[in-house]
């Protein structure tokens, strides 16, 4: 079994935010038997998001997104995935 990581968040691509989630994500997903065959990190964008979902899905048996998940307006992973997933 494989797994894909997505950190989202466009504070994770400036110099002043390492994503630590990731790696913590990494080494539970591992003790579990289970190989992260990709990690990527993409900014609060809701098409490159959507378009990170949809590759993420067709390559990869799990798919898990860290960040992008909060209460403000640019947090877009829900919409993303569901579109990623044609649903509403």
């Amino acid at each position: 079994m494989n797994a894909e990581i997505i950190a989202v968040g466009s504070e994770l691509l400036t110099p002043f935010r390492m994503d630590t989630n990731s790696l913590y994500l990494t080494e539970q997903i591992n003790q579990l038997g289970v190989e992260v065959i990709f990690k990527s990190v993409v900014g609060d964008d809701l098409q490159r998001l959507t378009a990170a979902a949809q590759h993420a899905l067709f390559r990869s048996e799990i798919v898990i997104f860290s960040g992008g998940l909060g209460p403000t307006e640019d947090d877009l992973t829900r919409e993303a995935v569901a579109a990623a997933l044609g649903v509403s």
